[in-house]
Formats: C-alpha cells, structure tokens, sequence
C-alpha cells in the first residue's frame, strides 16, 4: 500500500507491507472498542437522592380523608416540591475490559482503515538536535496535517520532540506502547515512525 514516507528530510511515496493488519477491517469490533474507551473515562460520580435519602419526618402531613386536597402522605414524595427524585441515577462504575487479544484486533482493523483512507504517513526518526516546534510544524506541512488532529506515535522517546510539540493544540504524541483503537479513530491524521510500524508488526506475528 502507497504511503508518504519522509527519509533523511525528503518527503516521497513509497510502498508498504500492510499485510499483518489482514484484509479486513472489523467494524462491529471497532465500536466496542470505541465504546470500552468512552465508558471507561466516565467517572461514575452521578448521584441523586430518593425519598428514603432526604431527611423529611416520616409522619403523615395531614390526615388522608376530609380535607379536600390529594393523598400525600410523606413529604419527600416524588410529586411534592423538594422530594426525592424517582429511578434517579447513583454512583456506579461504568468501566469494563475487552480481551487483549481483541484489542489488538480492534487497533489493526483501526490502523488498517487509515492506511486504505490515507491518512497514515510515515518518518524514519523524531530525534531532533533542539526543540523547535517550527521543525514539527514544517513536518505536518508536507504530509497535509496542519489544522487538522494529528497523531504522532513514536517508538524511541526524544525530549527535544515532546518539547516542540507541546504548544500545537490538535497534535497528541503517544509511545506505541500505549497505542490503541480509540486513539487512532479519533485523529484524522497520523504520522509514525518506521521503528513504530516495525514493533506492531511483530507483535501481530506474535499474537
């Protein structure tokens, strides 16, 4: 598959191996993937209070018959003002676990589906003498990614790199390492070292 590949400064197109990603990306696998990745960022901390949580008499207001006015018989019922909140959400936990092997799964279908639409670039090395963020923001230009949500992944750490790329808002830098589907998904551009593509490929063989 043809992929822009910047060797030794010079940005060229050239052909890449892609067949330890398969020859088909699975959507449904895809979106609980995504779903896990939602659902475990959700803090859970949502809490309401029902009738026996508010601190009301439990006596009656006034008695049921010969007043004129409806049944209610408790003031922390639903239907009064300040009562407590019926089916009200509480404190839950909402984060779940896929299996390893699915998640690797769900990252090469994700990965595969960048390389078919075009939005995966390569680069030999992030190594760079200083920090100059003008240096990544020269890299986004000449692989198209500049306003748009880029991904950088990395497999050798460079300070100087971290450093010239933490004042651009929509480019996130992560270790390969820490790569998944969910980080893919949602950046519409992203750039990779070789060394980067060259560990997930053996981990494929691996798995």
């Amino acid at each position: 598959m043809e992929v822009s590949i910047r060797r030794n400064g010079k940005t060229q197109t050239a052909e890449v191996d892609t067949d330890f990603l398969g020859d088909l990306v699975r959507g449904r696998l895809l979106r609980h993937a995504v779903r896990m990745y939602e659902t475990n960022k959700r803090q859970g901390t949502h809490s309401v209070k029902g009738r026996s949580d508010l601190p009301f008499r439990k006596s009656a207001l006034f008695k049921q018959k010969g007043t004129g006015r409806a049944r209610v018989r408790h003031p922390q019922a639903t239907q009064c003002r300040s009562g407590g909140v019926p089916h009200g959400p509480k404190v839950r936990d909402y984060s779940y676990s896929m299996p390893k092997r699915a998640r690797r799964e769900a990252m090469r279908s994700a990965l595969l589906s960048k390389f078919r639409d075009g939005e995966i670039s390569l680069i030999d090395s992030l190594a760079f003498g200083a920090p100059k963020t003008k240096e990544v923001i020269s890299l986004l230009d000449d692989f198209g990614a500049t306003g748009k949500k880029c991904l950088i992944v990395y497999n050798e750490r460079s300070d100087n790199f971290l450093l010239s790329t933490r004042n651009l808002r929509r480019v996130e830098v992560m270790p390969v390492e820490e790569l998944n589907a969910y980080a893919l998904l949602r950046h519409k551009k992203v750039i990779m070292t070789e060394g980067a593509l060259e560990i997930i490929r053996e981990n494929s063989n691996e798995s």
